[in-house]
């Protein structure tokens, strides 16, 4: 084993580490960052920790048993997807932290896989209180359209991560934008749309939506213009990035199209879905720093509705079980997020 992996006395100045490339001393030093949105991001991240046990799910079973078939079923099959997207995050996570080379960047990554590792158990515990957990976590062995939806996002994840070069990383990092900002907000807003019906269901997914889009996606959304920024990055590369986001798109709507064909749920049209996805691409686009490339129109209801949970603090907490229920708000200044 090389042991200069840990330790490297003529390594870089720690101002001086960049995201790809370099070799490191070893030490992580909060009190100086190259960057600064990675030490506010994760202040951001480690102020907003919580756990499954906060959110009362005694009556989900019992709510959920109410649900219409067709509810039902988006229900199960909505978890279904999150949870394999949390749980192929956690494992993409641990492969890019490996490959990066700043360590304040690498230490807010590790806070962030065990995050999605909370999410994932945070799924396992609402289920369980549903009586169907075995049931859900098996469904894509019996959903084509499920499986097909998960091979494709393991597929844009597993395209670039071998470090091979800079422009690899930084599709790589181009993955995880599609994944936090694309194929969790149309499962997001089916369980807001259940709400009142499923309030264990809808508290859980305030808090991970909250992770999501308030550090997670800014996490790498700055990891991906900091390596442009940092190195000369190949016009190719920049259309390749359009092209996993155009198929990220396609992904989403494909998947939306095929449970809403099956499971009809509370108006929901294609068309919607179609104007939300593309606005929320349009959105990822400009916050990596790229340029819109789909039809943009106002901001639809179930956009709104998943802001409305992102800016509200009104998670109820089991009184048995939790500590604190609020998400914590914070005026930390993420760049340009």
């Amino acid at each position: 084993m090389d042991v200069r992996h840990y330790y490297n006395p003529n390594g870089q100045e720690i101002l001086d580490e960049g995201i790809f490339g370099g070799s490191p001393t070893g030490y992580v030093d909060f009190n100086r960052s190259k960057y600064k949105w990675d030490t506010n991001i994760y202040d951001l991240m480690n102020a907003n920790t919580w756990f499954p046990s906060e959110v009362n799910t005694s009556s989900e079973k019992k709510n959920f048993d109410k649900l219409t078939e067709n509810e039902q079923a988006i229900y199960k099959l909505t978890f279904a997807q999150l949870s394999f997207n949390d749980s192929a995050q956690e494992e993409y996570l641990a492969d890019f932290r490996r490959l990066a080379n700043n360590r304040l960047v690498k230490a807010t990554i590790s806070l962030q896989i065990m995050q999605e590792v909370n999410h994932s158990k945070s799924y396992a515990v609402l289920l369980d209180a549903c009586g169907n957990s075995d049931e859900v976590f098996n469904l894509y062995k019996h959903d084509d359209a499920l499986n097909l939806k998960n091979q494709q996002i393991s597929e844009q994840f597993a395209k670039y991560i071998d470090g091979g070069s800079v422009d690899k990383m930084l599709l790589s990092a181009m993955a995880s934008v599609n994944l936090e900002g694309i194929y969790f907000l149309l499962g997001f807003s089916y369980i807001y749309l259940l709400g009142d019906k499923v309030p264990g269901a809808r508290d859980m997914i305030k808090f991970i939506a909250r992770d999501e889009l308030n550090t997670h996606l800014p996490l790498f959304a700055n990891i991906f213009k900091t390596i442009q920024k940092e190195n000369k990055i190949l016009t190719s590369t920049i259309d390749s990035a359009y092209t996993m986001i155009e198929d990220a798109v396609k992904i989403e709507l494909e998947y939306g199209n095929y449970l809403l064909s099956k499971y009809p749920i509370m108006g929901v049209t294609p068309e919607l879905m179609e104007r939300t996805v593309y606005n929320y691409a349009n959105d990822r686009l400009k916050k990596i720093g790229l340029n819109p490339i789909f039809k943009e129109t106002d901001k639809t209801y179930l956009q709104k509705l998943v802001t409305k949970h992102l800016n509200m603090n009104e998670v109820k907490s089991n009184f048995f079980e939790s500590n604190v229920s609020n998400y914590a708000k914070s005026s930390i200044d993420l760049d340009d997020f």
